[in-house]
């Protein structure tokens, strides 16, 4: 949760309702809490930097390596949002930074899914393979873009989480109020005229 509380008005007084919390976003499809998620980011962001080092050193497959960093920054990302709303900074961010969060997630997906697609299939007419031949994985040397397509897969899920994310983020933080407090009748009005108990 939050720093922050987040309350809706009680309809008959000016007070806020502590019973009526509204539900927290850190709860997600899963229900999981948002100590999970900023757990499962920095595992996105280990697997991402280190397949990257991995798959640039050890089998100069330089397609996957940029891929695989490209996917341990969006998981850097994702694990941003998720500590900035349970310290509670988004409550002071403008709606546009959700919206660019957003957008950029779910382009970024498409591109990524697009990515991911063109490498599955430049690997199948090329007869690529992940073979062994003497314990040395020589279908993996080089430019293998079956290794390729695994990370704009990665890419592609760690984006369309910072879409999900962005958009659930910003509706926990600015939730309407359900209903408005209560305004305070003057002594001059004709309710308070017509009934003395006002």
């Amino acid at each position: 949760m939050t720093g922050y509380q987040i309350y809706r008005y009680d309809s008959i007084t000016p007070y806020v309702d502590a019973y009526k919390k509204t539900p927290s976003a850190s709860q997600g499809m899963c229900h999981l809490p948002i100590k999970v998620y900023i757990a499962i980011a920095i595992l996105g962001m280990i697997a991402g930097y280190s397949a990257a080092l991995c798959f640039g050193i050890q089998y100069h497959n330089f397609s996957a390596t940029t891929m695989a960093f490209i996917s341990g920054v969006a998981a850097t990302v994702l694990l941003y949002m998720h500590l900035a709303f349970k310290k509670g900074k988004m409550i002071d961010w403008p709606r546009a930074r959700f919206t660019c969060y957003l957008w950029a997630g779910w382009v970024t997906f498409v591109i990524a899914v697009i990515g991911l697609t063109a490498s599955l299939i430049y690997a199948g007419v090329n007869h690529q393979t992940l073979t062994t031949k003497d314990q040395i994985f020589e279908g993996l040397q080089g430019e293998n873009f079956w290794i390729t397509s695994v990370w704009f897969f990665m890419l592609a899920k760690w984006t369309s989480m910072i879409g999900i994310f962005a958009k659930r983020y910003l509706n926990a933080t600015l939730i309407p109020l359900s209903k408005t407090p209560p305004s305070p009748l003057s002594e001059t009005s004709e309710i308070a005229k017509a009934d003395p108990t006002f």
